[in-house]
């Protein structure tokens, strides 16, 4: 089974940044959702393009005390209109 979570964020920004926020958007919009047993598919609002390494560690963290860097890879999905970022992520949490 598959967990979709589409996250509501500012339409009128393209970039997150900031760790704080990062695992305030994860700790608001996603934690209490996610199973780690299922497969996970993060989708990220059209808007946005860029993800900063800080935002990255921060919303990533938690899932990464679950199921590791490895675990992400296999587990989690992100859609985007950056078809590059679930790439930008594996390589900000190495």
């Amino acid at each position: 089974m598959s967990v979709r979570i589409e996250l509501d964020l500012d339409r009128s920004v393209t970039r997150l940044a900031g760790y704080e926020y990062g695992k305030s958007v994860f700790d608001n919009q996603v934690k209490d959702k996610i199973d780690y047993n299922d497969s996970i598919v993060i989708v990220f609002p059209s808007n946005i393009v860029k993800l900063a390494s800080s935002f990255i560690q921060g919303f990533f963290g938690e899932m990464v005390e679950n199921i590791g860097i490895s675990g992400i890879e296999e587990k989690v999905s992100i859609e985007s209109s950056n078809p590059k970022i679930h790439r930008d992520v594996v390589n900000n949490l190495i």
